[in-house]
């Protein structure tokens, strides 16, 4: 039976991508292995959410992910307590986000890119 599920990315820079989850999101690395290259792979958390990160070379060869259309290829939605807020805070970090949207589905919602380019949607509920 399936008990949980964590999503795996392939990053071109373990310490980057991990830097970026960490510092500006508030996870925490949980598990990690490195090489004398630095960090391959590592478990990441915040709250009940589990990441991982693998350096791919075949990844990192690969175009870049940040000159993908937007929903282009999979999304990480995290549900957040307060969407505006957030932006706010990720913005005063020196990132980049959308705009926030208000969603005929009830959420205000906002994107990001991370350094590998995939793209992160935050949503929480529209009061």
């Amino acid at each position: 039976m399936i008990r949980a599920l964590t999503t795996l990315l392939n990053v071109a820079n373990g310490e980057r991508t991990a830097r970026f989850y960490c510092d500006k999101l508030g996870f925490r690395i949980d598990n990690r292995f490195d090489t004398d290259a630095g960090l391959m792979w590592a478990q990441l958390s915040c709250g009940g959410v589990r990441l991982m990160i693998n350096v791919s070379a075949e990844y990192a060869a690969r175009p870049p992910r940040e000159d993908a259309r937007t929903y282009d290829d999979v999304v990480l939605h995290f549900a957040v307590d307060d969407a505006r807020a957030l932006h706010q805070e990720l913005t005063q970090l020196g990132l980049a986000p959308g705009p926030v949207e208000r969603q005929a589905y009830g959420l205000y919602e906002f994107t990001l890119r991370d350094p590998d380019g995939y793209e992160l949607a935050f949503g929480s509920p529209a009061h």
